[in-house]
């Protein structure tokens, strides 16, 4: 039988991951780490069009990834709780290193190929 409190919590973390699952929504993240910014600084930053960075902020906002603060004409984006940089973090992290040991894997099954192959020519 199903924990219900788990199923919610599992609802819920979805709902959110889904949120930051747009590598435009992650650059927009990654330009919100050392400070809040307003739209225009953070499609500089992003590489993306104002439009397209508002869209996106608009969204986070909604489901609680950034917050927004006006001051005066202008409105300041800034990571709603610094833990979600460094989840971001951590799965950055987990992600590398998954990488560098595929491609060490990858590079020893070369290197006994070669040996293989260098050993049949002799």
């Amino acid at each position: 039988m199903r924990n219900p409190v788990n199923d919610a919590s599992c609802e819920l973390l979805g709902a959110f991951f889904c949120t930051l699952a747009h590598c435009t929504r992650m650059r927009i993240l990654c330009a919100l780490q050392e400070e809040a910014r307003t739209v225009t600084q953070i499609a500089e930053s992003a590489g993306i069009s104002i439009t397209n960075a508002s869209q996106h902020l608009r969204m986070m906002r909604e489901r609680g990834a950034v917050t927004a603060e006006k001051h005066a004409q202008s409105v300041y984006y800034r990571v709603a709780d610094p833990r979600i940089l460094e989840a971001m973090h951590l799965i950055r992290n987990a992600l590398s290193e998954r990488l560098r040991r595929e491609a060490a894997q990858a590079s020893s099954q070369a290197a006994r190929h070669n040996n293989g192959t260098i050993l049949q020519n002799a």
